[in-house]
């Protein structure tokens, strides 16, 4: 029995090339150099915008004649205020011192001090004398006088007419009346009238038509 030999063993095969280091510094750069090319582009970026916004400012238009007119309504508005406020104050005084007449009680006009009247007047069968003429309580005309009856008979009844003159013009017209007035007896009597007191200068009576004697 016989054996071939073997054939002999391959060569082992070549040990592999040794691969190229890799260069760890080439990310780094390339970061650095997008770093810097991204900064170039912020700072190109950041100048176009700067560069766009002064245009923007410079294309801002100018304000138009609405602020004028605002500013003329404002001076109207305030000219209208005031002129209210002034009424307010009126009409607060006005009513302020109607309150304070309302509650003042009103002055009474004061009798005034009688001016006498020189000289006797006779008419009929009486005589006036100590005549006197004044304003009464009420600021109206009044005249007094002591009229006599000269008569002979004793007058059941009687009224006298006084009329008060100034320059020829009657100014009021006063009457008054006695009873049962005996021959020679003689009365204080009150002629009262609703005329206003005023000037005057004369004094003319009268004895009325329905006497009664007896």
């Amino acid at each position: 029995m016989s054996f071939q030999p073997l054939p002999p063993a391959p060569p082992p095969p070549p040990p592999p090339a040794a691969e190229p280091r890799r260069r760890r510094w080439v990310w780094p750069v390339v970061a650095v150099i997008a770093l810097l090319a991204g900064g170039g582009a912020g700072v190109a970026v950041g100048m176009n915008l700067d560069d766009d916004s002064e245009p923007a400012a410079q294309q801002t238009p100018e304000p138009t004649g609405d602020s004028d007119e605002l500013d003329e309504l404002r001076e109207r508005l305030e000219a209208v205020e005031q002129q209210r406020d002034d009424l307010k104050r009126r009409l607060d005084e006005a009513r302020a011192e109607l309150e304070q007449r309302a509650t003042e009680t009103p002055e009474e006009p004061q009798e005034s001090e009688p001016t006498p009247f020189e000289g006797e007047f006779t008419v009929g069968s009486f005589t006036f004398t100590d005549v006197q003429v004044l304003r009464d309580f009420a600021g109206d005309f009044e005249v007094r006088a002591t009229v006599t009856n000269d008569g002979d008979a004793t007058v059941e009844f009687v009224s006298w007419t006084a009329t008060v003159l100034y320059q020829g013009e009657q100014v009021s017209t006063l009457t008054t009346s006695a009873s049962a007035l005996a021959a020679g007896d003689s009365v204080e009597a009150q002629f009262i009238g609703f005329d206003d007191y005023g000037d005057w200068d004369a004094v003319e009576f009268a004895v009325n038509t329905d006497t009664n004697e007896t």
